[in-house]
């Protein structure tokens, strides 16, 4: 069974390319004899559904032999995948993207998590921004000019954020986006007018009632959030067994939509929080759709809109697998 770690999503991958080239595999990585399979995933509610699929034996209904690491961030998890240490990642879609963009070869097998704001969870969800009680601040459209703490700059939440704002009718190009290791105690202490936080960390801020909350993210920018990738290497080596993953990965998404106690039970072991808490938490949808080539260039364009391709963006049919 899996090991489960603690982990949270980051963004960096600037330095990757000239870091992982060197040890990229051209044999495809590890190779999957008998269908047995590296995965990365976040220890997260992302990754949740993963852990639930090898729990609840989905992978082996596939004929998978899944062997389940996590990992702290995207950009953590590229260089195992060009490396060969893991054959199958779970990335958010900026960072991935973005490494395509500069050249890495990687492609898209599978949705994770559905991005947008998921149908009941208009005024909370598991993307969620929040101001001072005091600040004056009563809608995404009014960052405009303020001082927003994130954990950094162009990544998925800065990116998700500055499209809120726009979409809001304000200025997300005058927002003041400030890096900060610890976005929340920030906020609170004064140094920020605002920051996001995922779940379970909003609700347990809800419940505190210390700050306002100004309402949800729209992830992905109504796009996929999280998507399963591997290199193009792997993909052609073992195409049967990137299908049969894609399928066992849908089953287990599936799933755990269907199944709130499960997907509680679940995140609870993951992240070593209450299952109490959890069960009042605003939790994604995750993705049972085949991943699509207009899905892609949804995120593709998504992410062209903020300038996040410096060497130009890749074209769909690319990052999509095919056989």
């Amino acid at each position: 069974m899996a090991s489960k770690r603690l982990g949270a999503a980051a963004f960096a991958v600037a330095a990757l390319l000239a870091t992982t080239s060197a040890c990229s595999s051209d044999d495809g990585g590890s190779g999957a004899a008998d269908g047995k399979i590296n995965l990365a995933v976040f220890a997260s509610v992302n990754g949740a559904p993963a852990f639930a699929g090898d729990d609840e034996g989905v992978f082996e209904d596939n004929d998978l032999d899944v062997a389940l690491t996590t990992a702290k961030t995207s950009s953590e998890m590229i260089p195992q995948l060009i490396g060969g240490k893991v054959d199958i990642a779970l990335l958010d879609v900026a960072t991935s993207l973005v490494a395509i963009g500069q050249g890495m070869d990687l492609v898209y097998i599978a949705g994770g998590t559905d991005g947008g704001i998921p149908e009941g969870q208009e005024d909370f969800s598991f993307a969620n921004v929040w101001v001072a009680k005091n600040s004056g601040i009563d809608s995404m459209a009014d960052l405009e000019g303020k001082k927003v703490g994130i954990p950094q700059i162009k990544s998925q939440p800065w990116l998700d954020l500055r499209a809120s704002v726009d979409e809001a009718g304000g200025d997300s190009s005058k927002v003041k986006f400030v890096e900060s290791p610890d976005p929340l105690t920030a906020l609170k202490s004064g140094q920020v007018d605002a920051t996001t936080t995922p779940e379970p960390v909003g609700t347990i801020e809800r419940a505190k009632g210390e700050l306002k909350l100004l309402g949800p993210t729209n992830s992905g920018g109504g796009g996929h959030a999280y998507v399963y990738v591997t290199t193009a290497a792997f993909a052609k080596k073992n195409p049967d067994v990137v299908e049969s993953f894609a399928e066992a990965v849908r089953a287990a998404n599936a799933k755990v939509n269907a199944d709130k106690d499960l997907l509680v039970s679940t995140i609870a072991e993951v992240i070593k929080a209450p299952s109490d808490v959890l069960a009042k938490s605003a939790l994604p949808v995750y993705t049972e759709a085949t991943l699509t080539e207009d899905d892609v260039q949804f995120s593709i364009d998504y992410l062209e809109k903020y300038d996040m391709f410096e060497q130009g963006a890749p074209a769909a049919a690319d990052v999509l697998f095919t056989r």
